[in-house]
């Protein structure tokens, strides 16, 4: 049994030559048949529906691996093979020496670089001149005015504590009839005064010298002016104003204390406030506001918001506007 020489692989003509190109046809034949199947078996891509833009198809441009080259069938060589003379055997060549590599010249070192020059620092430009500035001229203050003089308000009549009444007494006060002022007594009528002259004397002749008489006449007194019958008649209604009694006063001070205490309402809080207000001719409420506080604003709220619901009120005996002022006491 003889193998085969490795020197015969090397010849193109040779045996192994023949079946190394039959070896490679056959694996080319063999994946074009594959690829063949393959692209006939695959299912058709549906086509997308109308309106669906086509997804992109990305290829990857790879290089394609390369097969290794199939290892070379051995066949048994032949039992009865006629033995062939040895060949001689090749000298081998000498393998060649590897070529000096000869080193890279060597870089030139940089050059130093030049000093820098110096830099001449550029000269200060003069400062201008500080503008001067003019003192400001104060203005002399004004002389003070006189102060206005304050004329100092009439204290408002204060009235004293509202005490608790019952409903019944408190309509019988709101009911009972305002007492008015009587009317002046007519004056007397005036009677004239006639004057009286007395009859001229008689002319007496006489031989000797005429004398004259003084005439004398007597003055009668002048009718009285209007405006002495205007202040008469205002003197006697003072008078008939003068005679409103203290009992018509108290009378119209509690009938104002009765109907405030009947709009009077309960508060949360404590204090005393005090409501000063103008009674009119007609009875109405003016001029409403809080003389006096009493720290607590619900309360002050109250106290003005009790005359406003209970005005009007009864006007006065004496059918003048008076300035009325009610403390309001809160427990």
């Amino acid at each position: 049994m003889t193998l085969a020489n490795p020197q015969d692989w090397e010849k193109p003509d040779g045996w192994f030559g023949g079946l190394h190109w039959g070896v490679a046809a056959l694996v080319v034949v063999s994946l074009h048949a594959a690829g063949a199947w393959f692209f006939v078996q695959m299912p058709p891509v549906a086509a997308p529906p109308q309106g669906v833009p086509e997804a992109p198809i990305l290829i990857d441009l790879a290089p394609p691996e390369q097969s290794a080259p199939a290892a070379p069938a051995v066949e048994a060589p032949p039992t009865e093979a006629e033995p062939e003379p040895a060949p001689p055997e090749p000298t081998a060549e000498p393998e060649p020496l590897p070529e000096p590599v000869t080193p890279p010249p060597p870089e030139p070192p940089p050059p130093e670089p030049a000093p820098p020059e110096p830099v001449v620092p550029p000269e200060p430009e003069p400062l201008p001149p500080e503008p001067v500035v003019p003192e400001p001229v104060v203005p002399e203050p004004p002389e003070p005015l006189p102060p206005e003089p304050v004329i100092p308000e009439p204290p408002p009549e204060v009235l004293p504590p509202v005490l608790p009444v019952t409903e019944q007494q408190a309509d019988a006060v709101i009911n009972a009839p305002v007492p008015r002022a009587r009317p002046a007594p007519p004056r007397p009528p005036e009677r004239a005064v006639t004057e009286r002259r007395r009859p001229p004397p008689e002319r007496r002749e006489t031989p000797v010298r005429r004398e004259a008489r003084p005439r004398v006449e007597r003055k009668t007194a002048p009718p009285p002016s209007r405006a002495s019958t205007a202040k008469a008649a205002a003197e006697a209604s003072q008078g008939a104003k003068s005679r409103v009694s203290a009992n018509d006063e108290q009378r119209w001070r509690a009938q104002i204390n009765a109907r405030v205490r009947r709009f009077r309402r309960s508060v949360q809080g404590s204090g005393t406030a005090q409501v000063t207000f103008r009674v009119t001719t007609s009875g109405a409420a003016t001029g409403i506001r809080l003389s006096s506080s009493s720290g607590n604003a619900i309360v002050d709220q109250a106290a003005v918001s009790v005359i406003q619901r209970a005005s009007p009120f009864p006007p006065h005996p004496d059918g003048e506007a008076t300035n009325v002022t009610i403390p309001f006491n809160y427990k």
